[in-house]
């Protein structure tokens, strides 16, 4: 379920490999894109409910990243930036394992697919690799993760994640908004 207008998206995605749903605003702010959402689910941990914002350029590359939350009892807090020379730090610390990398994917959130596909603009036909600075539920630490993007159709990109072997096709709305994660959303 969403709604849009040209410069914001309001979502509600539901989990489909467990208990949980994601609620998510993407809005245009005085030049940036802002993602702001909250999602709560089932994870290994125990029950997750985490806040998270990301703010990215006009152009869609991603300039800073908040999650905040609890995962079990686990509490989560971390912040992620990049300056405009493409450099990473998280919590204030360089992380030069990370630069040069222009998405950042949260991994409890299909939000996160939305700056990739936008600030990618592929046509129909095109594909793209790139590397994003992935959070991992698994460990809850962020690293880098390879990502190739193929655009197959007006609505439709072929997804893989070569390092965990990893494929999807993932439908889009017309703002760029992953409506259908096969298995996961």
């Amino acid at each position: 379920m969403n709604a849009m207008t040209s410069d914001n998206c309001r979502v509600i995605w539901k989990r489909l490999d467990v208990v949980g749903h994601d609620a998510c605003r993407i809005a245009l702010k005085d030049g940036t894109w802002h993602i702001d959402g909250t999602a709560v689910f089932a994870h290994a941990e125990g029950p997750a409910r985490l806040a998270y914002r990301v703010q990215c350029s006009a152009d869609w590359t991603t300039q800073s990243a908040e999650v905040e939350g609890w995962v079990g009892a686990r509490d989560l807090r971390l912040a992620i930036e990049r300056d405009d020379a493409g450099r990473w730090m998280l919590d204030r610390t360089p992380r030069p394992d990370l630069d040069g990398f222009s998405d950042v994917d949260l991994g409890f959130t299909p939000a996160t697919n939305t700056n990739a596909i936008r600030r990618m603009d592929l046509g129909i036909g095109g594909e793209a690799q790139t590397t994003a600075a992935w959070l991992d539920t698994d460990d809850w630490t962020i690293k880098g993760l390879p990502q190739i993007y193929r655009r197959d159709g007006r609505d439709t990109f072929a997804y893989a994640s070569p390092t965990h072997d990893y494929h999807a096709m993932l439908h889009i709305d017309t703002f760029g908004i992953v409506t259908d994660y096969p298995g996961l959303w």
